[in-house]
């Protein structure tokens, strides 16, 4: 294998899921260079490719960004698995695919028989990867979910990402969805390693509950130890001045990121200008800045409100202060650590008003991602998919002619 050749490449993944969650794992097996075939049916296809423009909550824009990140550089198939011959098409697709995703409730699983049971004796080198809402057994196996029900709000992050009084907040698009996919990936990779060594393929699943589980898995440890996990503190109730948020006159929010607070605190405020803030005996110890904390709260406040973040960030980087900037999306689009890093990468042969999309958050040194191309129109591989597991043109034209392909 040369270092020019993509990781993936001869993959062969059919992305038999809905939304975001289990597509997205096929995303990122695409990006290494697998050739992924995105199952639709008719006659609107995956419903998400629609989400950006009719679903409320998403910002909106000129172009369908929310499907170009999700299904770049897959091949659609428009096919209607109900019919026995666009079945039996499905069928032959798994007979010759190395990676079946989905991300379907097991009673549409069992409806449109793609369980695992149903599928294995197809092909003994097949890895099938199911992501769920809630786990595969229990009461709730057959409730679907999104990222926000799964994931945000039944693990109990909703409920942690909040002030004492106030109530929860929503989360944001995807945040779930997408580190759920990235567990699917290692769990697809992880089985096609042990088909390597046993040459038989086999089932990988998780949940968006799980993942929600494991990415608040401090608190819950805390919790099962016994431990008290208390609501963040409202800003007008907190003790400590120094570990909260700032916001500067042109509206960019920091941290101070203090590693010794019993000297850090003094360089701050000096650093601030508030000389006499530092000299002032009732802030002289730490029982005594958590006493009058709302008092050394509105004094850094005050004054930091007086100037923009372009001169608070240089000024305390010039003292030796390490800050916290809270990057707002259009920060990050100009981070050169996100430049640097080919975290952002290049849309190629798009012509989307975006020139860049979010790239997969993993590299595997010596082999380098595919271009992250144009996602597909509706059915627009139909032929070619099948033409590519066997099907003539004639055969192709009878089942175009019958519904069973678009």
């Amino acid at each position: 294998m040369n270092n020019e050749e993509l990781l993936l490449e001869g993959l062969r993944v059919i992305d038999c899921g809905s939304w975001v969650a289990a597509p997205a794992a096929a995303t990122v097996l695409g990006d290494f260079g697998a050739d992924v075939v995105k199952v639709e049916a008719p006659p609107g296809g995956d419903g998400f490719r629609w989400a950006a423009q009719y679903v409320p909550g998403f910002p909106q824009a000129s172009e369908n960004y929310a499907w170009q990140l999700t299904a770049r550089n897959k091949r659609s198939l428009l096919l209607d698995l109900k019919q026995p011959q666009g079945y039996a098409v499905l069928q032959r697709l798994v007979a010759q695919a190395d990676v079946f995703l989905t991300n379907f409730p097991p009673e549409v699983l069992a409806k449109l028989r793609l369980r695992w049971e149903d599928l294995e004796g197809l092909n003994p080198r097949l890895v099938y990867a199911q992501l769920s809402g809630y786990g595969e057994h229990g009461p709730h196996a057959n409730v679907a979910a999104f990222d926000r029900s799964g994931w945000w709000a039944r693990s109990g992050m909703m409920d942690r990402v909040r002030f004492r009084g106030h109530a929860p907040v929503g989360g944001v698009l995807g945040w779930g969805d997408h580190a759920s996919a990235m567990t699917l990936f290692g769990g697809v990779m992880a089985a096609l390693y042990r088909r390597e060594r046993t040459g038989r393929g086999g089932k990988v699943s998780t949940s968006l509950l799980a993942n929600g589980l494991w990415a608040n898995g401090l608190p819950l440890q805390a919790r099962l130890s016994g431990a008290e996990v208390a609501l963040e503190t409202p800003r007008e109730e907190m003790d400590n001045a120094l570990a909260i948020p700032y916001e500067t006159a042109d509206g960019h929010w920091f941290y101070p990121w203090l590693f010794n607070e019993e000297i850090d605190w003094r360089r701050f405020v000096i650093a601030l200008g508030l000389q006499a803030v530092a000299d002032d005996a009732r802030f002289a110890t730490r029982e005594g800045r958590a006493r009058d904390a709302q008092v050394l709260i509105g004094a850094i406040e005050r004054r930091v409100r007086e100037h923009d973040w372009a001169h608070w960030s240089r000024t305390l980087a010039e003292a030796g202060v390490e800050l916290i900037s809270v990057a707002t999306l259009d920060d990050v689009l100009c981070d050169p650590q996100v430049e640097h890093n080919a975290m952002l990468t290049p849309l190629v042969g798009t012509g989307t008003v975006a020139r860049r999309t979010v790239s997969s958050p993993l590299t595997v040194h010596g082999h380098p991602k595919r271009p992250a191309g144009s996602a597909p129109a509706l059915g627009q591989h139909s032929d070619e998919v099948l033409a590519g597991i066997g099907y003539s043109e004639e055969e192709i034209a009878t089942l175009r002619a019958a519904g069973v392909v678009r």
